[in-house]
């Protein structure tokens, strides 16, 4: 009876909500003209609307994705969008029709962040919730970004640095070999190389570093140390048959640089095996696959080949952590914004001014 009660309540307050708060739909109407049906005449039934992009449908037995998908058309109609614009597929046992707004901005500086959580990466699609990255969990630490070119790959790395450069007890190493995207963080992270050079000596000492580390956690497991984070802008810029002895570096640090609280972020916009080797990419925990343009690419970040094929660019991507992955829209923020946050570095935790 108590569960039947709350059932009620609930539903209630969701239809109070999806009539107040949200576009009314007729959804029933539209089912019925479709005939999208079971044998015994059962109809799909809106479980909850969250804005006005993301319908959550309780199915009856014998319909499937592939009924909604047969009237793809009809629905986009219905919702006053271009059919590329909507994606239908399985959610938690629902079925959620969901509408890709190609307009939709998240700026990076309109938001509050909780640095306890990690680094900020984008919002979820689904939840609207903001995405963090977990680096000190093992089961998301290091980084690989990648993405073709205008996926919005460099604007991701630059909204993590962006947050990374403000903490305090953090030390960035980065490499930039395109000499573009992070050259306004030159003078505020402890190590900054251009092009290929130097970069085998600075992974040598950071290997030193590890070591000497983790000679003193084993006699106190309980230190902690700074953070440290090696970012390599471009990995596409080694090779691994002649830059073998950067490659064997950059997996003993992914490898092991975790308990020393030593953490990689690679970027690529070619995401091959021979670029990126199955042995390096295990130690890789935390993945944003964004727009790339061929199966093979995707095939490399994700295990599938077209999960990343079909983003649209500028932001929109997954992120796979472990067996999680969430859709994301990556946020955006603004040179001046991001050049100006490396000499205010202001608290994290504060909201920043807008722009």
């Amino acid at each position: 009876m108590i569960n039947l009660l709350v059932d009620s309540i609930f539903n209630a307050a969701k239809a109070i909500e999806n009539i107040v708060f949200k576009k009314k739909y007729n959804w029933d109407k539209l089912f019925y003209e479709l005939g999208l049906c079971n044998r015994s005449g059962e109809y799909p039934i809106l479980h909850h609307q969250y804005k006005d992009n993301n319908f959550y449908f309780t199915i009856p037995t014998g319909l499937s994705v592939n009924d909604f998908m047969k009237y793809k058309i009809e629905i986009a109609t219905f919702l006053k969008v271009n059919s590329d614009k909507l994606k239908i597929e399985y959610k938690n046992t629902l079925i959620l029709i969901h509408i890709n707004n190609n307009d939709e901005k998240y700026n990076y500086n309109d938001f509050c962040f909780d640095d306890k959580k990690g680094v900020p990466v984008g919002i979820d699609l689904d939840t609207h919730n903001i995405v963090y990255w977990y680096y000190r969990s093992s089961n998301e630490c290091h980084l690989l970004i990648a993405g073709a070119t205008g996926s919005g790959k460099s604007v991701c790395l630059d909204v993590i640095v962006n947050n990374l450069i403000k903490r305090k007890n953090v030390d960035l190493y980065i490499q930039d070999t395109k000499l573009i995207d992070l050259y306004q963080y030159k003078d505020k992270c402890k190590y900054y190389g251009e092009g290929k050079d130097g970069i085998e000596d600075i992974m040598e000492e950071l290997i030193e570093e590890m070591n000497r580390r983790y000679k003193t956690l084993r006699r106190n497991k309980d230190r902690r140390y700074k953070d440290i984070f090696l970012i390599i802008e471009e990995l596409a810029s080694f090779n691994p048959k002649v830059d073998k002895e950067f490659y064997r570096l950059l997996g003993e640090l992914l490898a092991k640089g975790r308990a020393a609280s030593i953490y990689v972020i690679l970027t690529t916009q070619t995401p091959y095996a021979e670029i990126l080797p199955g042995l390096l990419k295990s130690n890789i925990n935390t993945k944003i696959g964004l727009k790339v343009n061929t199966k093979e690419a995707s095939k490399v970040v994700c295990g599938d080949y077209d999960s990343l094929t079909k983003l649209r660019g500028e932001g929109h991507g997954k992120i796979f952590t472990g067996n999680c992955v969430r859709e994301i829209q990556c946020f955006n923020i603004k040179k001046e914004a991001s050049t100006a946050a490396t000499v205010n570095a202001p608290d994290v935790n504060k909201k920043a001014n807008k722009h």
